[in-house]
C-alpha cells in the first residue's frame, strides 16, 4: 500500500532516499484549524529509522508504476508510429520546435528532419536501451526517446507509447519538460536528458 494510516495520521513513500539509501516517508496529521479546506497538512519527511514512525507497524512500500519491468525499456523489434499531424501541427507542440525549422517554407524540411530524427532514436535506442527514458502519465508507462532536428545534440524528446505490436508516439516535449516527467520515476541517469 502506498498509503498507511494509524491513529488518525497519514503515511506515505516518497521514493526517495537519504544519502545512507534509508527510505525517506512524508507524513500527514489530520488538520484541527476550523473551516479546514484541506482535511491533512504535512507533518514533515522522516526517513524510516526516525523516532516519528515508531508508532507505525508497517511502512508504505514505495508506488510501483508498472507491475511488468519490460515496460520500462525500449523494445527495438516494435516499429514507432508518430501522430505527425499533431505533433507537427499542433500550435503549442510548433512552440518547441528549433527555430531554424519555423515557417511556412520549412513545413516539408521540418518533416523530413522529423522522420529523420525519429528513425535515428529508435536506431540509437536500438543500440543502447537507456537512451529511452520512462516517464508516467495518464495512468501509463510512457518512454522518452531524444530527437535530435539540427544537429548532434539532442533537442526535443519524443514520447511513445507502447500499445498492442508498435509504439504511438504522440507528442514532442522540450528537454525540460521531459527531465521534470522523468524524474517522477526516477533520477534520469542518462546524458541527453541532464539540466
Amino acid at each position: 500500500m502506498p498509503l498507511v494510516f494509524d491513529d488518525d495520521r497519514c503515511l506515505f513513500n516518497t521514493g526517495l532516499y537519504t544519502r545512507r539509501y534509508e527510505t525517506i516517508y512524508g507524513l500527514f496529521e489530520p488538520n484541527t484549524k476550523p473551516d479546514a479546506r484541506q482535511r491533512w497538512f504535512l507533518k514533515g519527511f522522516f526517513k524510516e529509522s526516525d523516532p516519528m514512525l515508531v508508532s507505525f507497524e508497517y511502512l508504505p512500500c514505495r508506488v510501483r508504476f508498472a507491475e511488468d519491468p519490460s515496460e520500462l525499456v525500449f523494445d527495438y523489434r516494435l516499429p514507432i508510429r508518430s501522430n505527425i499531424d499533431h505533433i507537427l501541427g499542433d500550435e503549442e507542440n510548433l512552440t518547441r520546435i528549433p527555430a531554424s525549422l519555423m515557417g511556412e517554407g520549412n513545413s516539408l524540411l521540418l518533416r523530413r528532419a522529423f522522420e529523420g530524427a525519429v528513425a535515428e532514436a529508435a536506431r540509437r535506442a536500438a543500440a543502447n536501451y537507456t537512451l529511452a527514458v520512462p516517464q508516467f502519465y495518464g495512468g501509463r508507462i510512457q518512454l522518452l526517446l531524444p530527437l535530435c532536428l539540427t544537429g548532434d545534440k539532442p533537442e526535443l524528446a519524443l514520447t511513445i507509447q507502447r500499445e498492442d505490436g508498435f509504439y504511438a508516439a504522440r507528442t514532442c516535449l522540450t528537454l525540460d519538460m521531459a527531465y521534470n516527467n522523468a524524474r517522477l520515476i526516477c533520477r534520469p541517469e542518462t546524458s541527453w536528458i541532464k539540466r
